[in-house]
């Protein structure tokens, strides 16, 4: 029997399956139901800890503590990956930047973005400028990297303009099947797209599908399953730093389980950590003109990430059935208020 070594768990339409690196080096993506064999400079990558260390840092952040959605931003990297692979075989470049696109997220990915100036992307190119990524690199052009994770040269990885990338195909993707409302595999929705220079393009019907997914990770951003959690962490994070707990420069540096373990040993977050942890299913949210009290946390949604798919033949997009769906979109953004049922003693 060949051994094999387990390089990520798989969630959602494919739980129980692994993503798994054979002794050929043969990567097998169980979302996209795709094989990818890895050069020598992407296994130099996928063994270093930058990019292993993504794997103990949850996609959607503390709603997974309400929801299935439990990837991690490892199995997501490695989903884009093989969208890249897929699409742009011979670019080495790209391939690497599908690899690195999001080595600088911080614990639970977006839900501490600002706090004491933390910024994803600034600590992504601190990362991306280490001696272990440069050594890895080694042979590549390092700036085209690094341009191609920006979106500043446009590829079917990231662009400016828009329009629908691997990355947020398969966060789309990733989160529909979580939340088992994909109605086909994933593997047969991507034979629904091809490349159109640096462009996704789609079919009709691939592209109306897709705009289903878009919609209902916009409300499930918005929902308290996801506010609810993000409010109450941040706020936590927040008193750790201020009490001295955590130096706010090292934020960014931690895993899921390092900042949750930071925070249920400090007095002044344990209890409040506990109570997310086992119970962030009371949880209450309000809009900022409902009423809550006065010790509600404050957060604010203020994007919605509506990159849309083209569509083949040049069809624009407001032909599609749901498209007129999107105009609800905006009323989701704004402030919120989170609170406990019960406050937290002290």
């Amino acid at each position: 029997m060949k051994k094999e070594t387990v390089l990520s768990a798989s969630s959602g339409q494919n739980a129980g399956a692994y993503g798994r690196m054979t002794d050929t080096g043969t990567l097998r993506d169980p979302l996209w139901g795709q094989t990818v064999e890895p050069t020598p400079t992407e296994r130099r990558l996928l063994g270093t800890r930058a990019l292993r260390r993504l794997h103990h840092v949850r996609h959607a952040g503390p709603a997974a503590l309400l929801t299935q959605h439990t990837s991690t931003r490892l199995q997501h990297t490695l989903g884009v990956f093989t969208l890249i692979a897929h699409f742009s075989p011979d670019w080495p470049e790209l391939r690497a930047a599908a690899l690195l696109h999001d080595i600088g997220h911080g614990p639970f990915s977006h839900a501490l973005e600002g706090i004491e100036g933390f910024d994803h992307h600034n600590r992504a190119n601190d990362e991306l400028a280490s001696g272990e990524i440069d050594s890895a690199l080694d042979g590549l052009d390092r700036r085209q990297v690094f341009a191609l994770i920006e979106g500043d040269i446009p590829s079917p990885l990231r662009n400016k303009e828009r329009i629908l990338h691997a990355d947020h195909l398969d966060s789309w993707v990733r989160s529909a099947a979580a939340f088992g409302i994909l109605p086909k595999p994933a593997s047969e929705l991507l034979g629904g797209f091809r490349l159109n220079g640096p462009h996704l393009e789609a079919d009709e019907e691939t592209a109306e599908l897709t705009l289903k997914l878009i919609l209902h990770e916009a409300h499930y951003h918005a929902s308290t399953a996801n506010i609810g959690p993000v409010a109450v962490l941040r706020a936590a994070a927040e008193r750790l730093i201020a009490a001295g707990g955590l130096e706010a420069a090292e934020l960014g540096r931690l895993t899921d389980l390092e900042l949750t373990g930071l925070l249920l040993r400090h007095p002044a977050t344990s209890e409040e950590m506990q109570r997310l942890l086992y119970r962030a299913d009371l949880l209450n949210v309000a809009r900022a003109e409902e009423a809550a009290p006065d010790t509600a946390y404050r957060h604010s949604l203020r994007k919605l990430y509506l990159a849309l798919p083209l569509i083949a033949g040049g069809q624009p997009p407001e032909t599609l059935p749901s498209y007129p769906l999107l105009a609800d979109l905006p009323s989701l953004l704004g402030e919120y208020r989170v609170f406990w049922p019960q406050p937290i003693s002290g």
